[in-house]
């Protein structure tokens, strides 16, 4: 009885201490895991630093194995490129041409360096064209529309001197006078009706 409790026990113990082993083991995987991790991705990081060293080095004239790699490259670079601006024209941004820094694309001068921005002066010379086109436009239309009203009377005054009591057609009801135009905004571009202090586009106020 006493050697079968015995080898029982042993048993027991020899579980135990391989459950321990295991556990053990696992343990030790897992960390062995991470750190291959850890060195794969430095591995990975370095490559990544010498194709940036080759191109910094040889990107001018790479050999030719590097050729279509670097083409790659360029290519989604240039896409990259492209939708940062777009990003940025979207917001209304723009870059100084001295310093680089992203400044308000209707800020007449960088606000880091003092540097003029060329773009805000274009922005406004556009603003003020198309001001000016639909000021144009609209006077274009103010007259045709007065052209016909001209004729459509012509029309019905021939009417009456020809059919003398027949009831004559309605009369051709007058458009709302467009309120007159003072001047253009030199802020937003926009027309600065008479007798406003200031513009109701952007607020600025309008000096006569």
């Amino acid at each position: 009885m006493a050697s079968f409790l015995d080898r029982f026990a042993n048993s027991v113990n020899n579980f135990g201490n391989k459950v321990v082993e295991k556990t053990s083991n696992s343990t030790e995987n897992i960390r062995l895991s991470s750190a291959i991790k850890d060195e794969e991705r430095i591995i990975n990081e370095t490559y990544i630093a010498i194709g940036k060293k080759y191109r910094e080095l040889y990107g001018e004239a790479p050999a030719p194995e590097f050729v279509e790699l670097l083409g790659e490259i360029y290519k989604h670079e240039a896409v990259v490129a492209d939708h940062r601006l777009k990003i940025q024209q979207n917001k209304g941004k723009t870059n100084c041409q001295n310093c680089g820094a992203e400044i308000d694309a209707t800020a007449q001068f960088c606000n880091l360096c003092g540097t003029k921005n060329p773009m805000a002066e274009e922005i406004a010379r556009a603003k003020a064209e198309a001001a000016a086109k639909a000021q144009a436009e609209a006077a274009a239309k103010a007259q045709a529309e007065a052209e016909a009203r001209a004729k459509a009377q012509a029309a019905n005054m021939a009417f009456q001197q020809n059919f003398g009591n027949a009831p004559s057609p309605a009369p051709v009801s007058e458009p709302a006078a467009e309120p007159a135009v003072a001047g253009v905004c030199k802020n937003c571009g926009a027309n600065v009706i008479v007798g406003n202090a200031f513009c109701t586009n952007c607020g600025t106020r309008f000096e006569g």
